[in-house]
Protein backbone atom coordinates (compact mmCIF):
# COMPACT_ATOMS: atom_id res chain seq x y z
CA UNK A 1 0.00 0.00 0.00
CA UNK A 2 3.41 2.51 0.69
CA UNK A 3 3.51 2.77 -3.00
CA UNK A 4 0.07 3.76 -3.98
CA UNK A 5 -0.62 5.98 -1.17
CA UNK A 6 0.77 10.30 -0.80
CA UNK A 7 3.89 10.72 1.51
CA UNK A 8 2.73 14.16 1.99
CA UNK A 9 -0.87 14.08 3.25
CA UNK A 10 -2.55 17.51 3.50
CA UNK A 11 -5.50 17.56 5.94
CA UNK A 12 -8.31 20.21 6.98
CA UNK A 13 -9.99 20.72 11.02
CA UNK A 14 -13.99 20.19 10.94
CA UNK A 15 -13.52 24.02 12.01
CA UNK A 16 -11.51 25.12 9.08
CA UNK A 17 -13.28 27.20 5.93
CA UNK A 18 -14.48 25.16 2.76
CA UNK A 19 -12.07 27.70 0.82
CA UNK A 20 -9.33 26.22 2.87
CA UNK A 21 -10.24 23.01 1.62
CA UNK A 22 -10.32 24.01 -2.20
CA UNK A 23 -7.26 25.67 -1.66
CA UNK A 24 -5.54 22.78 -0.61
CA UNK A 25 -6.72 20.75 -2.98
CA UNK A 26 -6.03 23.11 -6.02
CA UNK A 27 -2.22 23.64 -4.46
CA UNK A 28 -1.82 19.94 -4.29
CA UNK A 29 -3.46 18.46 -7.55
CA UNK A 30 -5.65 16.42 -5.01
CA UNK A 31 -9.39 15.70 -5.00
CA UNK A 32 -9.89 14.68 -1.80
CA UNK A 33 -8.49 15.82 1.85
CA UNK A 34 -8.82 13.90 4.85
CA UNK A 35 -10.44 15.49 8.21
CA UNK A 36 -8.78 15.32 11.16
CA UNK A 37 -9.64 16.32 14.65
CA UNK A 38 -6.82 16.25 17.15
CA UNK A 39 -5.10 13.98 15.27
CA UNK A 40 -7.74 11.67 14.22
CA UNK A 41 -9.23 11.21 11.17
CA UNK A 42 -12.94 12.07 11.42
CA UNK A 43 -14.34 11.78 8.01
CA UNK A 44 -12.94 13.13 4.22
CA UNK A 45 -14.11 15.97 2.19
CA UNK A 46 -14.40 15.66 -2.16
CA UNK A 47 -13.90 18.23 -4.25
CA UNK A 48 -17.92 16.14 -5.75
CA UNK A 49 -18.69 17.26 -1.58
CA UNK A 50 -17.40 20.85 -2.25
CA UNK A 51 -19.44 20.95 -5.25
CA UNK A 52 -22.62 19.56 -4.02
CA UNK A 53 -22.43 22.41 -0.86
CA UNK A 54 -21.44 25.22 -3.63
CA UNK A 55 -24.19 24.84 -6.42
CA UNK A 56 -26.26 21.29 -6.24
CA UNK A 57 -27.45 21.99 -9.83
CA UNK A 58 -24.20 21.37 -11.08
CA UNK A 59 -22.93 18.96 -13.38
CA UNK A 60 -20.21 17.86 -10.52
CA UNK A 61 -22.79 17.44 -7.81
CA UNK A 62 -25.10 15.38 -10.55
CA UNK A 63 -22.04 13.01 -11.09
CA UNK A 64 -20.91 13.00 -7.63
CA UNK A 65 -24.25 11.71 -6.23
CA UNK A 66 -25.09 9.48 -8.83
CA UNK A 67 -25.32 5.78 -8.04
CA UNK A 68 -22.39 3.75 -9.72
CA UNK A 69 -22.88 1.48 -12.63
CA UNK A 70 -23.96 -1.74 -11.39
Amino acid sequence: MAGACSADMVTVRPDEEQGHAVELMRAHAVRRVPVVDDGHPVGIVSLGDLAMERDPESALGDISVARPNP
